[in-house]
C-alpha cells in the first residue's frame, strides 16, 4: 500500500499509509499529516487518490510553494521515490511498505467530542455561550476547503487590479486561481472581439500535456450556449447529458465533466471561462460552479476596468498629441532646405545648437522644432529672451533666487534652468548677455549644476540648451564682448537662418500659411507686391502684415489695398544692397511708431518684438518719437 515518509528538523522520521481518498498536510492538528514546520501553512497541501491506483499532490493555498524533486508544482501525479518539499520538511512518496518499517495507518473518519465554543457578537462585543454540533473529520475538511476558496477569492480581489495595464497577466491570475482549487485538467479564457463579435481564445492551459497552449479542442456547443444565454453551465457527465450528449465535439474530444461561466461587465458579456476534465465524470460539483461564478464576477469587473483603463490611456495619448503645437516650417529655398536637413540630423542628438539670423527670421520656431523632434519632446520647452530682461535680473531669471537675496525677492523662486528640467532651454538673443552671466551659463552647461542667487546649495540640472542671436558672435568674441569658451560650447551645431529677402520663393508659401483657414487666397497683384518687398523684419514682419490684411480686408481675397502702405510702395527695395538693411529696418520702425502715435507697446506688438528690444533699436537708430 502506498505511504509517505516524513522527515522534519529536530523530529524523528515517521510514515503514513495512504488509505483515504484525500490526505491533508499542514500545521493544523486536524490534518492527516501534521507538520511542525513554521514554513508550512495550516492546510498546505493534499494528496488525492486518482483512478488506476495513482496519487496526485495538490497545493491548496499554502503561503510557500510546494516542490517535487526541487520543481515548483501546483499539482503533480506522484511516482515512487518522489521527494516532496514543504518549507524545510521532506516527504517521500513510496508505493510499497519497506521491510522493517512500521507505517502509521491514518485513522478512519470519526466524530469529534462536543466542546463549548465562544462566539463574539459584533454588536455588543460580549461573549455568548454556544454549543457546537458534532462534526466529522470529513465535515472539517469541507469547511477547510471552503475557507481556502474564500481566501483565494480574497487574494485574487486584492491583487487583480494591479494588472490593469497588462490584461495578459490579469488572465494568468484568473486561470491560476481557478486551477489552484478546481479539479480541472484543461481550461481557457476567451474574449469577444468588439469589432468582429467573434470569440477569440486569449489564454489556454492543458495540465495533461504539462504546458501552456494557445489552443484547445473543446465543445463549441457548451461555450456558445453560455455566450447566448449569459448564464453559467455545469455538466457532471457531458457524454450522458441530454443537452450535449449528441454533440459531435463532445464525443470527438471525450469531454466528461465541464464548467463554463460568462465574464460580465455592466451586463455586457466580455467572454467566458471554460474548464473541463476528460478523465472521469463527476469531477465538478455545484460548489465548484459557485466558486467559478464568484471568480468570474471579480474577473469580469477587472477585465472591464482594464479595457476602460486602456481606452483612457489611448485617449490621453490622443489628446496630448492633439495639444502638441504643430510646427510648420515652409522652405522651398536652397538656404532653408540646408537648415531643415541639419535640423533633422541634430534634433535627436543631445547637443547644443546655435541658431543665427536676423531679427524675425524664426529662430524660436526652429528651436521648438528641434525640441519636438528630440527625445526630450515630452518635457518642457522654456524660452528666455535675454535682451528683454534687465541685466541685473537675468541671473535671477535663469538660476532662481533665495528669499531676501535682493530687494523685492519676497519668496524663493525657481529659475528657468530648473523649470526646463529634462527638456530644452532656449536662450534667445544670447549676444546681449553680460560677461558675468555668460560665465555662469557656461558652468551650468558644462557642469550641469546651478546655484540660486543668494544661495549656496548646488542643484543638478538636466537641460538641453539651444541659443540664438542676431549678432555675429565670432566678431563679438574678437571685440571682447562675448566669451570665447562659451561661443565654442554653444556653436557645436550652427544653424544660420537666411533673411527673407534671400529666400523669396518662400514668401508666398509663408503668407498662405499665415492666412490659412481665414480667407481663400491672395490676389495676383498682392502676391507681386509681397514678393517685391524686401521684408527687413523678415518672417515676423510678413506674419504681422498678413494678419493686418485679414483684419482690414473686406472680401475673401486679399487685395493690394489691404497691405500696409510701405509694402505697397516698397517694390524698389528688391534691388537694395544688403548693407542698407539697417536703414530699411530704421524706416520701418519709424513708420510703425508714427502709425501708433508713438505708443511703444502697440508698436512692439505690431513689429512682433519685445518692448525692451524696441527701446534698444530706437536708441541704436536714434529714432525721434
Amino acid at each position: 500500500m502506498p505511504f509517505l515518509i516524513v522527515s522534519e528538523k529536530d523530529r524523528p522520521g515517521r510514515s503514513y499509509k495512504l488509505v483515504r481518498p484525500a490526505t491533508t498536510i499542514g500545521r493544523r492538528p486536524t490534518n492527516d499529516v501534521v507538520l511542525s514546520d513554521p514554513f508550512a501553512s495550516r492546510v498546505h497541501a493534499e494528496i488525492v487518490a486518482l483512478e488506476g491506483g495513482r496519487f496526485e499532490i495538490r497545493d491548496i493555498g499554502g503561503k510557500h510553494p510546494v516542490h517535487v524533486n526541487e520543481n515548483l508544482v501546483s499539482r503533480h501525479v506522484l511516482v515512487p521515490g518522489d521527494k516532496i518539499r514543504i518549507g524545510n520538511s521532506t516527504i517521500v512518496f513510496e508505493a510499497e511498505e519497506r521491510p522493517g518499517s512500521a507505517p502509521i495507518e491514518l485513522a478512519a473518519p470519526e466524530t469529534l467530542p462536543r466542546e463549548p465554543v465562544e462566539v463574539v457578537s459584533l454588536d455588543t462585543r460580549k461573549t455568548i455561550p454556544f454549543q457546537m454540533d458534532v462534526f466529522t473529520s470529513k465535515d472539517i475538511l469541507v469547511l477547510q476547503k471552503d475557507h481556502q476558496r474564500l481566501m483565494l477569492l480574497y487574494e485574487f480581489a486584492k491583487t487583480v487590479h494591479s494588472h490593469l495595464d497588462d490584461p495578459r497577466c490579469l488572465m494568468e491570475e484568473i486561470l491560476n486561481t481557478a486551477f489552484q482549487t478546481l479539479d480541472a485538467e484543461r481550461g481557457f479564457i476567451a474574449l469577444v472581439d468588439e469589432t468582429t463579435g467573434e470569440l477569440n481564445c486569449e489564454l489556454a492551459r492543458d495540465l495533461s500535456a504539462g504546458v501552456k497552449t494557445d489552443k484547445l479542442s473543446v465543445s463549441r456547443t457548451i461555450v456558445h450556449k453560455v455566450l447566448r444565454e449569459g448564464t453559467a453551465l455545469l455538466t457532471l457527465d457531458a457524454l450522458q447529458d441530454n443537452q450535449f450528449g449528441r454533440a459531435r465535439s463532445i464525443l470527438e474530444y471525450e469531454i466528461r465533466s465541464a464548467m463554463c461561466v460568462p465574464l460580465l461587465f455592466e451586463d455586457k458579456i466580455l467572454g467566458v471561462i471554460y474548464l473541463d476534465n476528460r478523465a472521469s465524470a463527476g469531477r465538478f460539483n455545484q460548489d465548484d460552479l459557485v466558486f467559478l461564478v464568484a471568480l468570474s464576477q471579480l474577473a469580469g469587473i477587472a477585465l472591464g476596468n482594464a479595457n476602460l483603463h486602456r481606452q483612457v490611456v489611448q485617449e490621453n495619448i490622443r489628446l496630448v498629441n492633439a495639444l502638441k503645437p504643430r510646427i510648420e516650417i515652409p522652405g522651398q529655398s536652397a538656404g532653408m532646405t540646408d537648415v531643415l536637413t541639419t535640423l533633422k540630423k541634430a534634433a535627436p542628438r543631445d547637443v547644443t545648437v546655435l541658431v543665427e539670423g536676423e531679427t524675425g527670421t524664426g529662430k524660436e520656431i526652429i528651436a521648438k522644432a528641434i525640441h519636438a523632434l528630440s527625445p526630450r519632446s515630452d518635457k518642457p520647452f522654456v524660452a528666455v529672451n535675454c535682451a528683454a530682461i534687465p541685466k541685473d535680473l537675468i541671473e535671477s531669471e535663469l538660476f532662481g533666487h533665495e528669499k531676501g537675496a535682493f530687494t523685492g525677492a519676497q519668496a524663493t523662486r525657481e529659475g528657468k534652468f530648473r523649470q526646463a528640467e529634462g527638456g530644452t532651454l532656449f536662450l534667445d538673443e544670447i549676444g546681449d548677455m553680460s560677461l558675468d552671466t555668460q560665465a555662469k551659463v557656461l558652468r551650468a552647461i558644462e557642469e550641469k549644476e546651478i546655484q540660486r542667487v543668494g544661495g549656496t546649495q548646488v542643484f543638478r540640472v538636466d537641460v538641453r540648451v539651444i541659443a540664438a542671436t542676431n549678432k555675429n558672435l565670432g566678431r563679438e568674441v574678437k571685440q571682447g564682448r562675448f566669451r570665447e569658451d562659451l561661443f565654442y560650447r554653444l556653436n557645436v551645431v550652427p544653424l544660420r537662418l537666411p533673411p527673407l529677402r534671400e529666400r523669396r520663393e518662400d514668401i508666398l508659401p509663408l503668407a498662405d500659411l499665415f492666412i490659412a483657414g481665414r480667407v481663400k487666397k491672395i490676389s495676383p497683384k498682392a502676391c507681386q507686391l509681397l514678393r517685391a518687398y524686401s521684408w527687413p523684419g523678415n518672417v515676423r514682419e510678413l506674419k504681422n502684415c498678413m494678419e493686418r490684411a485679414v483684419v482690414l480686408g473686406d472680401g475673401e481675397i486679399i487685395q493690394p489695398e489691404d497691405l500696409p502702405p510701405h509694402v505697397r510702395a516698397g517694390g524698389m527695395a528688391i534691388s537694395a544692397p544688403p548693407e542698407s538693411l539697417e536703414s530699411f529696418e530704421k524706416d520701418h520702425i519709424a513708420r510703425v511708431l508714427r502709425g501708433t502715435n508713438g505708443k511703444k507697446t502697440d508698436a512692439a506688438r505690431i513689429l512682433g518684438i519685445s518692448r525692451q528690444t524696441l527701446d534698444n533699436k530706437i536708441k541704436k537708430y536714434g529714432i525721434k518719437i
